[in-house]
Formats: structure tokens, sequence, C-alpha cells
């Protein structure tokens, strides 16, 4: 008798271990990825000042002031944002109102926030594709009540 509960224990402790010693790394927040993984695409915020604009190539590039984590390596860098056909472009009136503008709309000078996807497969070139880009109230200027 003394020998069948030792052999139950010893599956049961089998039983009990192996899938934990089978079960992977995961990188602590639920996504699997393992530890130290990276994510080359992730979304990404910022703000900064337009520095040039290019409307055949779609693109406007932007000294970055303020940035979210993902984007918080190019703080105080230039870099280009990608404008695409359902990139929405926008202005902020004094009243407080968005409204829609062109490409052309922006200037160098323009106050932008920016978000959209990053991708930086290529660390040396990072690709900024924009979802939105607003063109924020020039400094010192109040919202109208």
């Amino acid at each position: 008798m003394k020998k069948l509960l030792m052999l139950i224990a010893v599956v049961a402790m089998a039983l009990v271990v192996a899938p934990a010693a089978f079960a992977g790394n995961g990188n602590g927040n639920g996504q699997g990825g393992g530890a130290g993984s990276k994510a080359t695409v992730v979304n990404y915020s910022l703000s900064g000042t337009v520095t040039a604009v290019d409307a055949e190539a779609g693109a406007i590039t932007v000294t970055v002031v303020k940035a979210n984590r993902a984007a918080r390596a190019y703080k105080g860098k230039t870099v280009t944002l990608n404008v695409t056909a359902t990139t929405l472009l926008r202005e902020r009136t004094a009243d407080g109102d968005l409204v829609v503008v062109a490409l052309a709309d922006f200037a160098a000078g323009d106050r932008v926030t920016s978000t959209g996807r990053l991708n930086r497969t290529d660390a040396a070139a990072p690709v900024f594709t924009a979802k939105g880009v607003t063109i924020a109230l020039p400094v010192g200027t109040c919202l109208v009540p």
C-alpha cells in the first residue's frame, strides 16, 4: 500500500512540474514575445515644429519636442512624417474647432501634433506613417470662450 501511495505522489508531482518546465518565458504583459523582445511597428504620438513640407512626396519634416515612449528616442531630432491618402490633416482654430486642411496648408514654423505608426525595423531609418497631423495654435494664442 505504501508503494502505491508513493507512486501516486510521484506521478502527481510530475504532472504539476512538467507544464512549468515547458512554459514559455513571456515578457510580463501577456504578449508572450519572450524576454527582451521589442515590437518593430508601434503606435507613436509626438508634437514638434515643422521644418519643411514636401507636398509632392507627401511628407512633413518635424523637429520633435515631445513624444510618447515609442518615439521618445527621436526627441530633439528631425523626423519625416509620411502622409498618405488616409492621413487626417487638421488645424485647430482660435475657437477650439478642428477643420480639415490640405498638406499645402502646412508651413515651416507651424507647431504640430501627430499620431500614427512607427516602423523601426531599420533603426537607422525609422518610418513614421501619420494617421493624423494637426496644426496647433501659435504660442500665446488663447482659445475664445
